[in-house]
């Protein structure tokens, strides 16, 4: 039987979650997504692409360590941030 990661942390800003989803992943949405996973084990298309998205949709520029955080850490860290309109 598959063992998942645990997604505790996840569920907890499912909204948010599913917002950046949305909002950034719109072409390639995650099916599942563990409190283990980074924006590069969710994304498969071009790297730079994503973090223009992010920039331009919350007016945060990464740092390569920032983009390396687990997603749930990446998420709470744009919407403390977030300069983009509903």
């Amino acid at each position: 039987m598959a063992e998942f990661a645990a997604t505790t942390e996840m569920q907890k800003l499912k909204q948010l979650a599913d917002d950046f989803y949305r909002r950034i992943l719109f072409d390639e949405e995650p099916l599942f997504v563990s409190d283990e996973a980074t924006l590069f084990g969710v994304w498969m298309g071009d790297i730079d692409e994503v973090l223009r998205r992010i920039s331009e949709c919350y007016g945060v520029e990464l740092t390569s360590e920032e983009a390396r955080l687990p997603l749930f850490k990446l998420i709470t860290l744009l919407y403390k941030q977030k300069t983009c309109q509903e």
